[in-house]
């Protein structure tokens, strides 16, 4: 029944365009190997070369990519349930924004914040991404992909309402995710320029939870606060966000003799917190730290590109994989560290 309800939502909202083609006047890539710029876009759909009746196929691939994007939500939703309800006893006292933002004493130093930007924005995106590879209007579809996307986690929120708390906080970042997903999906020139991505090595503590059966999240019992242990989104201290500037969207520096070199390097402002969320249980004691830093990154976008075959579906796979998610291959040059020993203040 729910994956029939996400289902019918979605293609109801798309109906007003599904006699709608790719729009004529587009921009062309940035790519100079001829792939699109970013895989969300698909700028140049290729259905006509496929033979038949192009509109058929433009119908049918749209009906099975909306079921798709259905299926992606109901998918989601399971294991929200998973990672953050199931067992988890409701509050008897609700509580409404009291986690805090990026206080040194909130419950994940702020690093939860940017991980719901981070989260609407990749859902938002993937979502445009499968609707106009099925041929859907590129502009609605963002908007469409963006507000599910939005729709999606403010659910969340209400829900956490009865199990944690609703956090005004959370709910601004996904907002916040959203829109960065339209301004991504609808300007190309600011896809090549920008990228909002994680860096992510599992934590020492995530790595603790999950695979030692002496574990305190593998004791957990029924009706006990939920356990970190399959939650890999909240393992923040394994995570640093970035806000990366691509070298190679300076196109004199790109296209210059010794530019080559452009296409592998960002300038990237990182955030991470350490040691607030999986708690550190092996030292409760241990100092919890918040960094913000400006840094060189690896852009493994860009080395993909290089790399890869311009017609490789792998290619295109990988490079919007390595748009959102990055190996943790950054150094810092300079930042600020500030940190605390107080305990955590719990959270959601």
């Amino acid at each position: 029944m729910y994956r029939a309800s996400v289902a019918l939502l979605i293609i109801t909202c798309l109906r007003g365009v599904s006699l709608a083609g790719p729009v004529a006047t587009e921009s062309s890539s940035h790519d100079r190997d001829g792939a699109v710029t970013s895989p969300w876009i698909d700028q140049a759909p290729a259905l006509a070369l496929e033979g038949g009746d192009a509109e058929e196929q433009v119908t049918d691939h749209r009906l099975a990519t909306g079921l798709t994007l259905a299926s992606v939500y109901a998918g989601f939703s399971a294991w929200a349930y998973v990672a953050w309800y199931r067992n988890h006893p409701e509050k008897e006292m609700h509580d409404f924004g009291r986690d805090g933002w990026f206080g040194v004493k909130t419950y994940a130093g702020g690093a939860d914040k940017l991980g719901h930007a981070w989260a609407t924005m990749v859902l938002a995106r993937s979502g445009t991404a499968l609707l106009r590879h099925g041929g859907w209007d590129r502009t609605k579809s963002a908007i469409v992909s963006a507000i599910l996307s939005e729709g999606l986690f403010f659910a969340v929120e209400v829900k956490d309402y009865y199990y944690y708390e609703f956090s005004p906080g959370d709910f601004t970042f996904n907002t916040l995710g959203a829109l960065t997903a339209i301004a991504l999906d609808l300007s190309p020139r600011l896809d090549e320029l920008v990228d909002f991505r994680v860096q992510y090595l599992p934590s020492r503590q995530y790595r603790n939870n999950l695979l030692d059966a002496d574990s305190p999240c593998a004791k957990r019992q029924p009706g006990q606060p939920s356990c970190s242990r399959w939650n890999i989104a909240e393992d923040y201290s394994g995570e640093t966000y970035l806000l990366a500037f691509h070298l190679r969207g300076i196109h004199a520096l790109r296209d210059s003799k010794y530019g080559l070199w452009s296409q592998f390097v960002d300038l990237s402002v990182g955030f991470q917190s350490r040691n607030y969320k999986p708690p550190p249980t092996l030292d409760p004691a241990i100092e919890r730290t918040q960094t913000l830093y400006l840094g060189v990154s690896l852009n493994a976008q860009g080395l993909i590109d290089y790399l890869g075959s311009p017609k490789s579906k792998l290619r295109k796979v990988l490079h919007g994989v390595t748009e959102v998610i990055t190996p943790p291959l950054t150094v810092p040059l300079i930042g600020v560290e500030r940190g605390t020993e107080m305990p955590n203040s719990g959270g959601a």
